[in-house]
């Protein structure tokens, strides 16, 4: 195969494959079940990410309450870390405390969105396979590189809460652990969206 055919195939293939992931998202939006599934995926994460980031903390007493900063648009984009920013706000609300990061809370729904996704269209591709020969664990298999990859964002979290002392050339590997996990979510969508009938 020469390389002007491969420049023309590599483009169209990846057109087939995001035009098969689209179809296939909506398939999930079409559904009840499907909706559920991302919806409950997505809520959960989302929880789970603010929890392990520190932005939400659940048990103690706080009060109810708010905390505003003093400069909210000068610390608008402010990094505490290589994937996480400054709280403009502090919501004491009885029994949680919530951080409101916008650029925390922008990048935790991003990846709870999809994680969700993932979930729900491996749910399909268990109750929907593409081919009637399909294990339906091939659906849950699917599942496995998006949950694992989708969880990549919080390990300098999980490390310093553990009590692991991390090297500074460790932490620097940690900056890329948020783009690898959405690039693997991604690919994720794509492999499962393959097993589902549209």
């Amino acid at each position: 195969m020469s390389e002007a055919t491969m420049d023309r195939t590599v483009p169209r293939r990846a057109r087939r494959v995001a035009a098969r992931t689209r179809r296939a998202l909506g398939l999930v939006r079409s559904r009840r079940d499907g909706r559920v599934t991302f919806l409950g995926g997505t809520v959960a994460y989302l929880l789970i990410y603010m929890f392990a980031t520190g932005d939400l903390s659940v048990g103690r007493d706080v009060g109810v309450g708010a905390v505003f900063a003093r400069d909210p648009l000068g610390k608008l984009f402010a990094r505490t870390g290589p994937a996480s920013f400054e709280p403009l706000a502090r919501l004491d609300l009885g029994q949680a405390q919530v951080l409101l990061a916008p650029g925390d809370l922008l990048l935790g729904i991003t990846l709870a969105a999809l994680v969700g996704a993932n979930l729900a269209l491996t749910y399909l591709a268990v109750v929907q396979p593409a081919a009637c020969g399909i294990d339906t664990g091939a659906g849950v298999l699917a599942a496995a590189p998006a949950l694992l990859s989708g969880t990549a964002c919080c390990g300098p979290v999980v490390l310093l809460s553990v009590g692991v002392t991390a090297s500074g050339a460790l932490v620097s590997v940690f900056a890329w652990l948020v783009p690898l996990g959405v690039l693997s979510l991604l690919a994720s969508l794509a492999y499962v969206a393959a097993k589902i009938a549209v």
